[in-house]
């Protein structure tokens, strides 16, 4: 039995304290890294059924965004495929409802970061491997990515100003 999708916030909370962090005090991104890897490690419950699903995947996200004021940011994300079949209203046809738990961190705006969003790429792309040794290999696959860039190097070795964990609906 696996946690609640909507407790997921919680749980990404609880993981992170166990490793001397809060999303606001976030100053080491290794740690936080850590805490997200064992975040993904974990089954969740309520989600869409099926081999071929799409209903748990992860992507980590970098660069420059408005809602950052600019400043550069990183995000661990999870996203959910919610089955919602108990809800809908629509009998001729079924969509479930697409759900992101991220934390986002973001930083002070350094030399060594002015680069950011002129890299060629801004994620690993979404991977929806289940929990397990083909994730894992996945994971391995986005830090790879990950230390492949100087910048990224960079942004992983900074310490963010602030930092947040949400729940919020991927439309």
């Amino acid at each position: 039995m696996g946690i609640a999708w909507r407790d997921s916030p919680e749980e990404l909370l609880r993981l992170l304290r166990q490793h001397g962090l809060t999303p606001d005090q976030a100053d080491n991104v290794e740690a936080a890294w850590q805490a997200f890897r064992e975040f993904l490690a974990q089954p969740v419950d309520g989600l869409e059924s099926g081999q071929d699903s799409d209903a748990d995947g992860f992507i980590v996200q970098w660069g420059r965004y408005s809602w950052h004021d600019q400043l550069p940011s990183l995000s661990f994300t999870r996203q959910f495929a919610v089955d919602v079949r108990d809800t809908w209203t629509e009998p001729d046809w079924y969509q479930p409802e697409y759900w992101q738990v991220s934390l986002d961190l973001v930083f002070p705006d350094t030399e060594a970061l002015a680069d950011l969003d002129q890299l060629n790429v801004q994620n690993t792309g979404f991977d929806f491997n289940p929990p397990g040794p083909e994730r894992d290999h996945a994971i391995s696959e986005a830090e790879w990515e990950l230390q492949h860039y100087p910048v990224l190097q960079a942004l992983w070795a900074s310490t963010p100003l602030r930092g947040a964990v949400t729940l919020e609906r991927a439309d």
